[in-house]
């Protein structure tokens, strides 16, 4: 696979990103889709690691820059890399072969994305990012953009059926 289809969904803490990533997994197995999702772990220092005795982790805090452990048709990898941001992410979950990679987080990234805004202050904050395929707000906001009103699952659906026929968001791996 040299690309593959990618979407982000950005917003502040708490504002849902969560909660549509999940939407959008189970929209993309009813349109009959395979869906990775990758997360961006905005709390601050690296995430919760197994238990330090593990054959695995013994590997990684030995030096290894990967250790992966699988069983049971689940892979579990610890990867060192210098490099910020989802594309190590994106061509990790890649290699599982999806239809689709949702990325959660990483507002930076020049992604094709959804912004989630909570008030039209969140929304002033945001609306500078980059490559805004869909505004998810609360009635009333003017975006400029696609928008739907977050909580209209019906819109949101339509709107990803539509842009997944669009053919846009090809990331190259």
């Amino acid at each position: 696979m040299d690309e593959v289809r990618v979407l982000q969904v950005a917003g502040f803490k708490n504002s849902g990103k969560t909660t549509l990533v999940r939407e959008l997994i189970a929209e993309a197995r009813l349109m009959g889709l395979r869906a990775a999702a990758v997360k961006h772990h905005g709390h601050g220092g690296p995430p919760e690691m197994p238990p330090p005795d593990t054959d695995s982790m013994q590997f990684f805090s030995g030096g290894a820059v990967a250790s992966a452990v699988s069983g049971g048709g689940v892979v579990q990898l610890h990867l060192e890399t210098d490099e910020d941001g989802p594309g190590p992410l994106i061509r990790l979950a890649a290699a599982a072969g999806p239809d689709i990679v949702l990325v959660e987080g990483f507002k930076d990234a020049d992604l094709e994305k959804i912004v989630i805004a909570r008030s039209a202050e969140d929304w002033q904050e945001l609306k500078g990012l980059k490559n805004i395929v869909l505004a998810v707000v609360p009635g009333g906001i003017r975006t400029g953009t696609a928008s739907a009103e977050w909580g209209n699952k019906e819109e949101i659906r339509g709107w990803f059926g539509r842009w997944w026929e669009g053919g846009t968001g090809h990331v190259r791996l």
